[in-house]
């Protein structure tokens, strides 16, 4: 019985702890990402890219490989053109921050709303360059494109 009771204890401070939480259900503290529609403003038929700023923390940076994915919500009426462009840091061979990753983008010829709202999952791998450890972060992202007639 004590044994039990121990185990029923040990689980319920796990499940309150951050180790039970899922990568990704949380904010990332050591990479911002800030994604951002280029033009905003779009004809039905016509390309754009996706910008995707990857901002990390002193000591932290965002790994080239494997890459960085985007993925769409199925429901979305945007569609994805190749994979994304990413610019690697030379002396690092990791993610060079200071440029964008792009991801071309087009609608539909068909798509008649005024504002069409972009929902997504954006995968990276980001790593401590002191402490050695490395984490996958699952982020949705969210934004809108306007559409001109």
């Amino acid at each position: 019985m004590m044994r039990t009771l121990r185990f029923y204890m040990a689980v319920v401070l796990l499940a309150g702890s951050p180790l039970a939480v899922a990568s990704g259900a949380t904010p990332n503290d050591y990479v911002r990402l800030e994604v951002r529609p280029a033009p905003a403003l779009m004809r039905p038929g016509a390309s754009g890219v996706i910008e995707f700023h990857f901002f990390p923390a002193d000591g932290i940076h965002v790994n080239a490989d494997p890459p960085v994915q985007f993925s769409l919500d199925s429901a979305v009426t945007v569609i994805i053109s190749g994979k994304p462009v990413m610019t690697t840091d030379p002396a690092t061979g990791y993610l060079s921050t200071g440029v964008p990753v792009k991801q071309e983008i087009s609608l539909p010829r068909s798509s008649n709303a005024r504002q069409v709202t972009v929902k997504g999952t954006v995968t990276y791998f980001y790593c401590s360059d002191s402490e050695g450890w490395c984490n996958r972060q699952k982020e949705r992202v969210e934004f809108t494109i306007t559409l001109k007639p």
